[in-house]
């Protein structure tokens, strides 16, 4: 029997090969909780985060893909524990917290604060 187009782009041993190159290069070895996607455009931008443990859509990560820190975006948090824009009013021992965008489509998907560790909480979860 002759084999088709459709015979050769089919690999039986592909997902098992994508799914230890994922270990390997994206995970090495760490545990997730989620991996993260910006909500805009899908992109995957964090494959090792750790869960909030007071709120369960929010996400700390030492590292991200696709995601742009805007340092002319800072926020500090306000006296309703909400983030605001950092003013002229604003403590001067304040902790600050930079923008994160996704490099894709600029959505903001969290933030990033001094010691940039990101704070991602406007991300589709997935695992």
């Amino acid at each position: 029997m002759e084999k088709t187009a459709e015979d050769y782009m089919y690999d039986d041993g592909a997902d098992e090969r994508d799914a230890r190159w994922a270990e390997s290069e994206l995970l090495r070895g760490s545990k997730t909780d989620a991996v993260l996607s910006c909500p805009q455009c899908l992109t995957q931008i964090c494959f090792v985060c750790q869960r909030h443990a007071r709120f369960s859509e929010q996400f700390r990560a030492l590292s991200a893909q696709h995601c742009e820190i805007r340092d002319d975006q800072v926020f500090v948090y306000g006296p309703r524990g909400l983030l605001e824009p950092k003013t002229e009013q604003t403590p001067k021992d304040a902790e600050v917290f930079r923008l994160v965008e996704c490099s894709k489509c600029q959505a903001r998907v969290g933030v990033a604060d001094s010691d940039d560790v990101y704070h991602l909480f406007s991300v589709v979860v997935g695992m």
